[in-house]
């Protein structure tokens, strides 16, 4: 009797903790989307797609550059952390440190790039988003600490500090005529009240913020982490290649016209908060060796997810072109088409992440890069040879067809490493 009410216990215990971060982090992605609702409907009536399009074509040219920010430190930091809690105050400094070593070396990248590679738009414009960059990293290395201790309401707080800068800046961007760089300084300033906030939120979680230059531990997580670094060359590629070619072969314009879909299919991914939340726990599950209860999980996790997320895509394809008009304006009805591919597309990635993470957890992360690298192949190849025929509808396509390619490859590799 006493056995079973202590794993009644327990099994509450993981609901409660459950609920309790599905709440937060399902806060901030709704309140997080609202603003950014009316900070893009905002921007895009009143800049119209050409100055929309070059915003968006210069952190599509600074992704490049980022790859080298972060490639996996933070996953595997969530990770670890969450089933050694003690070392959360070695992983922050340490990855402090690194990163600012890693600026560096971007910098001089980026620097360099300017005498090899055609610039998109205007080198402030490119410059100020590269530090805002390098700035928004270390703000991710509170977000990963603060998921791997499962305290979700200071991750809510966090973001939602960053949030609410951005709106204010866009609300001044518009007020006073800003262009696309004087917004991007709104980020920064916003980056940074969050980047205090997060020293303070470690302080109640009595972890010291300090850098520290522990080369050793350096080399052993750079090595834990490099299978991650390929799979995040080839996201950063992946989710950028479509934006640079069509601003290559059109215009700003109609990259203008291809990123307003593309806002709404990240507005659709907040679904992901699902697969923030489980990540963490199915860590600790598995760790614990609680493989039945990790099992019963994502059974819950992925049926009740098809459940919702089907039908869900199913009207929104139906209304697809209503959708636009009432967003943006009869204007931008162009973009209907390649929304409601980008929603199918937002779908299937859903659940490839998840798949992905489990195999994460498994420490199987280069079986993640294999799955990345080959849809990324497939993506690129697709997009490079119709995108300058058929326009940038057809990357909503290529971006179904390589999802779908991702999802199967990790599905596969998973219960191949289940079998073993």
């Amino acid at each position: 009797m006493l056995g079973t009410g202590t794993n009644s216990s327990k099994k509450m215990s993981n609901k409660r903790i459950l609920i309790k971060n599905v709440f937060w982090l399902g806060a901030v992605e709704f309140f997080s989307k609202i603003l950014l609702f009316f900070v893009i409907v905002g921007l895009v009536r009143y800049w119209g797609a050409e100055e929309f399009g070059a915003f968006n074509l210069a952190f599509a040219y600074v992704a490049i550059f980022m790859i080298l920010a972060d490639f996996g430190l933070s996953t595997i930091t969530t990770r670890e952390v969450a089933k050694h809690k003690d070392l959360s105050e070695k992983y922050l400094g340490n990855l402090i440190g690194l990163k600012l070593f890693l600026s560096v070396i971007i910098g001089i990248f980026f620097a360099a790039s300017f005498l090899f590679v055609n610039k998109p738009v205007s080198i402030q414009l490119l410059v100020a988003t590269l530090i805002y960059s390098l700035i928004q990293g270390f703000q991710t290395l509170f977000i990963s600490i603060f998921q791997a201790w499962e305290r979700m309401e200071m991750v809510f707080f966090n973001r939602m500090v960053f949030y609410v800068g951005v709106l204010i800046s866009a609300l001044l961007v518009i007020k006073f005529h800003g262009s696309a760089t004087n917004l991007v300084f709104g980020y920064m300033m916003a980056t940074i009240l969050a980047i205090i906030l997060g020293v303070w939120q470690s302080h109640l979680l009595k972890i010291k913020v300090k850098i520290i230059f522990d080369f050793k531990f350096w080399r052993e997580l750079i090595k834990e982490a490099l299978p991650l670094l390929g799979m995040t060359a080839a996201m950063v590629i992946y989710a950028n290649n479509d934006t640079l070619l069509i601003g290559r072969y059109f215009n700003n314009n109609q990259v203008g016209f291809y990123q307003t879909a593309f806002k709404i299919l990240f507005a659709f991914q907040s679904i992901n908060v699902i697969n923030y939340v489980v990540f963490p726990r199915l860590t600790v599950l598995f760790h614990e060796d609680k493989e039945d209860t990790a099992k019963k999980l994502i059974k819950i996790v992925v049926g009740l997810s098809i459940v919702g997320l089907i039908p869900l895509a199913a009207i929104i394809t139906w209304q697809r072109e209503l959708i636009m008009k009432l967003i943006y304006g009869q204007s931008f009805v162009v973009s209907a088409g390649v929304m409601s591919l980008l929603i199918w597309s937002g779908v299937i990635n859903y659940f490839r992440v998840f798949v992905g993470n489990l195999l994460v957890i498994k420490k199987k992360q280069n079986m993640v890069f294999w799955s990345i690298l080959i849809g990324t192949l497939v993506n690129l190849t697709i997009n490079y040879f119709l995108i300058p025929k058929f326009g940038f509808v057809q990357a909503g396509w290529s971006l179904i067809i390589s999802e779908l390619v991702i999802l199967v490859v990790m599905a596969v590799s998973l219960r191949k490493t289940s079998e073993l």
